[in-house]
């Protein structure tokens, strides 16, 4: 049977091990086994024994990474396996991992998803298309995004939003210290930046009728 031939903490840990065996192998092992098969130097293992040591202490590691991950701010579950994959763990014991967290409420996509777009709304700054496109990006299921969209629906008026967005774009373009730019470059330049902000077609052409009175004119030319 290997024998552990040597034994030390890991730095800047209490509760990590690294076991060095005579065959050439090192495990990481959390303190619990160390204490439960009372490893120390000349103490031999069994193949069980280190397998258990190995596959419960990953678990264990990818459990304090994920918490460590989500005790920051708040994540999707995407956003948590992404991570942990990104640290060599499995699909397998990702899936686990997350499952727990999701389970005990420590992620949750829909109430992320609702701050998200709660907090992005109170800035004023994004239409529902740019909302759905980060949230997406995020890993939340459509059906999440569609869900919190039309919720914002009922709260926020969009058309609203868009408008003084507009309103403002103009006043900072035509305070520029450049040559003085014609009506329909006033017109392509803010409508383009409706689009960047992620506003529906029917939105941006209702503010677009708002600010410029002859904006049906230049669209059907």
């Amino acid at each position: 049977m290997p024998t552990v031939v040597n034994l030390k903490r890991k730095k800047r840990t209490k509760e990590w091990y690294l076991i060095y065996l005579n065959d050439g192998r090192e495990i990481l092992s959390y303190i619990d086994f160390i204490v439960k098969f009372k490893v120390k130097v000349g103490k031999q293992l069994t193949e069980e024994q280190i397998k258990e040591m190995k596959s419960e202490s990953e678990v264990i590691l990818a459990k304090e990474i994920a918490y460590r991950f989500i005790s920051y701010k708040p994540r999707t579950l995407k956003e948590v396996s992404d991570k942990l994959k990104a640290k060599g763990f499995q699909s397998d014991l990702v899936s686990k991992v997350v499952e727990e967290l999701r389970n005990y409420g420590f992620i949750n996509d829909l109430e992320y998803a609702r701050n998200f777009v709660l907090n992005k709304s109170r800035s004023k700054t994004l239409g529902a298309l740019a909302l759905r496109r980060e949230l997406l990006s995020k890993g939340i299921s459509s059906e999440i995004v569609d869900e919190v969209l039309s919720e914002r629906e009922n709260l926020i008026d969009e058309f609203e939003i868009a408008l003084d967005l507009a309103q403002g774009k103009l006043k900072q373009i035509k305070s520029l210290k450049k040559r003085k730019k014609g009506r329909d470059e006033y017109k392509r330049r803010i409508y383009e930046f409706l689009l960047r902000r992620g506003f529906k077609f029917e939105t941006i052409n209702r503010v677009m009728r708002e600010v410029f009175d002859d904006f049906e004119n230049l669209t059907s030319d």
